[in-house]
């Protein structure tokens, strides 16, 4: 139905209270919240949310159709019905002429003997900002002929309209912003999104649900192993670490400077982002890490592992830099980066899981993704990739048996410092194109390129 007409058809009772006697259900009017709905009407989204001095030449662009999908919800109101002492007249109300049990016709009342009717035929259940948007004057003024869908019921008594009012306002959950990522992919590469900044809350919100499941899921490596609240002196790597470096890595944006992020950035120019759900890169995480453990453990023949004297250490001990906040970066970026490089070689794509419906994501849902990563095509190139990480020296300054040995002490101080993060990330990549193996052959790629 047009806007204008509905509005003229409608009244919009705010829930008022006169000694024991309470009527109406709507909010009281929020003028900003309908000069934002009237804006996004006459301007789309984000551009509507932009002050004026901010809409320029520069930003036109992000200027968008406006439309407001979901419905108007309202209540026909019957000869009967009193509101505040009054009833609709005759001559106003809307007839209702049932075709059939499915189908029925409304016949409307002349729109100009509205204007001095004392009670309007109709009354808004849920809606009412967005009918009050076509009040006010706005910047632009707004065709008369918009329209809005609307949902019609038929002498609702205010019990069952409130009833509804909290059904569509108060029950449903809102849908968290890392969900989105899942149910809209194409959200992760919009350049539009990353200039209003709706974008970096995805991306956070997204980075930091990954570093909860590492730090939560049993199977994880870093279960009860990551500083979540920051404690200082608490050790360990923190919280806000992770979610750094997760931005800086598999959510890079791949603009500027940024690296481009295997779980964020479209795989080809013409591609799109790798559809894989929460719980898939949850475990794809999990597991590289659990490789570097087990590996870790198990090549007890470099001499690097071997000065811990256990094995374990070699990641668990506060000196090795697999537990320290560069390290944690340094990994993610070349298993990002390697990954990135190879994802249609190694067809990352395959692997497919059933869409991911829930806003939340359970450990059991991470625990189906583990197994069916088990037999992923590029399960191979993980245990491949982690092992050619053990292989790299991951003792820090600290570490047993740095100190006296010059060379190695060099080394480990110049991680330290601004240019630190991105001498270790070429380093390890160095480490790794030794190999004589996928991993190694994409990891030298990867410098003859310059990317680190």
């Amino acid at each position: 139905m047009r806007a204008a007409e509905l509005r003229q058809l409608c009244d919009v009772y705010k829930r008022t209270r006169e000694g024991t006697d309470a009527e109406g259900i709507q909010r009281v009017r929020d003028v900003t919240r309908t000069g934002r709905i009237q804006r996004y009407v006459q301007y789309g989204y984000p551009y509507g949310d932009l002050k004026p001095p901010q809409r320029t030449p520069e930003t036109l662009p992000l200027r968008k159709p406006g439309w407001l999908p979901t419905a108007i919800v309202v209540n026909i109101l019957t000869p009967d019905d009193v509101r505040r002492g009054k009833k609709v007249s005759q001559e106003h109300l809307i007839g209702v002429e049932h075709e059939d049990e499915a189908r029925c016709n409304l016949i409307l009342p002349p729109l100009d003997a509205l204007k001095a009717a004392p009670l309007a035929p109709l009354e808004v259940i849920d809606g009412q900002h967005r009918l009050w948007a076509f009040d006010a004057d706005g910047e632009e003024p707004i065709p008369d002929d918009f329209e809005l869908p609307v949902v019609a019921f038929h002498g609702l008594d205010i019990a069952w309209q409130a009833y509804l009012f909290w059904s569509i306002n108060v029950s449903p959950k809102r849908i968290n912003p890392s969900h989105a990522f899942d149910l809209y992919p194409l959200l992760r590469t919009q350049d539009w999104l990353d200039r209003v900044g709706e974008l970096t809350v995805y991306r956070e919100a997204r980075a930091q649900e990954l570093t909860e499941l590492m730090f939560g899921h049993p199977k994880s490596p870093w279960v009860g192993r990551i500083n979540m609240l920051g404690e200082r002196g608490a050790g360990g790597v923190s919280q806000a670490a992770w979610v750094r470096a997760l931005l800086t890595t598999f959510l890079g944006t791949g603009r500027g400077q940024g690296r481009t992020g295997l779980f964020q950035a479209n795989l080809s120019e013409d591609g799109e982002p790798l559809e894989w759900s929460r719980a898939q890169q949850a475990a794809f995480l999990i597991q590289i890490w659990l490789d570097i453990q087990q590996a870790a453990e198990a090549l007890s023949k470099y001499w690097w592992i071997r000065q811990y004297g256990d094995p374990k250490k070699a990641f668990l001990d506060k000196t090795s830099m697999l537990n320290q906040d560069m390290g944690v970066r340094a990994v993610l970026a070349v298993v990002n980066d390697i990954f990135f490089q190879s994802a249609e070689r190694w067809q990352l794509e395959s692997w497919l899981m059933p869409a991911q419906i829930e806003a939340s994501t359970s450990l059991s849902d991470v625990d189906a993704a583990l197994e069916s990563l088990a037999n992923a095509k590029f399960r191979q190139r993980m245990q491949e990739l982690a092992e050619g990480l053990v292989g790299f020296d991951w003792r820090s300054l600290e570490g047993p048996g740095v100190k006296g040995d010059q060379e190695v002490e060099v080394r480990k101080r110049s991680y330290r410092g601004s240019g630190g993060y991105t001498a270790l990330t070429e380093d390890v990549l160095r480490s790794i194109a030794e190999a004589d193996n996928e991993v190694g052959r994409t990891a030298a790629e990867l410098l003859n390129a310059g990317v680190s």
